[in-house]
């Protein structure tokens, strides 16, 4: 009985990650491919963009300029890791961004703005949360949360992104690495 239960629970386990793979329907952003026209987000190895925030402001590339390290973690409502971990997230945002942290999350199935809205508000979250743009879709896994360190300047600054949700221990040590690193760029 007792190996049966763990079974079960691991199984539970496996989809409950699982549930986060793929994207979620029609409503989120296109890559691009499918009109014929090419991603021109990451030259080289710079990043850029122009998309809106949640609040329909304009949000570009440009407004990161003065951020030493930027963290850009792709989410979606309806992912439970993705909204699990925006606490630790945001708590990186508070105690970092004296020091030149910005955190962007982008999320792009945007007929659950207002699922976003109501987990923003129930988790306190002061960080700009943006909506996924063309530029966007050159960071995206087949998975999320999916998270990019990049500098302000749009320097990606690992090939191999992030996968799955961390803890605040984990956000804090690669943090510390990525200010260490540009630091000493």
């Amino acid at each position: 009985m007792k190996k049966t239960l763990l079974i079960i629970l691991c199984l539970l386990l496996v989809f409950t990650f699982a549930a986060c793979g793929g994207t979620s329907d029609e409503s989120a952003v296109p890559s691009g491919a499918e009109d014929g026209t090419e991603n021109q987000a990451v030259e080289g190895d710079v990043f850029t963009f122009e998309t809106e925030t949640i609040g329909d402001e304009p949000f570009t590339s440009e407004d990161l300029k003065d951020a030493k390290l930027v963290i850009v973690n792709l989410w979606e409502p309806w992912c439970g890791p993705c909204v699990g971990e925006m606490p630790a997230i945001q708590q990186i945002y508070d105690e970092y961004k004296d020091k030149g942290v910005m955190v962007l999350g982008v999320f792009a199935t945007l007929d659950q703005t207002e699922d976003a809205l109501k987990i923003i508000d129930e988790n306190g979250i002061t960080y700009p949360i943006l909506k996924m743009s063309r530029e966007f879709t050159a960071l995206q896994t087949q998975y999320v949360p999916t998270t990019v360190f990049m500098t302000g300047e749009g320097k990606l600054l690992s090939s191999e992104p992030v996968i799955g949700a961390q803890s605040y221990e984990d956000w804090e040590a690669m943090v510390k690495t990525y200010l260490e690193e540009v630091k000493n760029d």
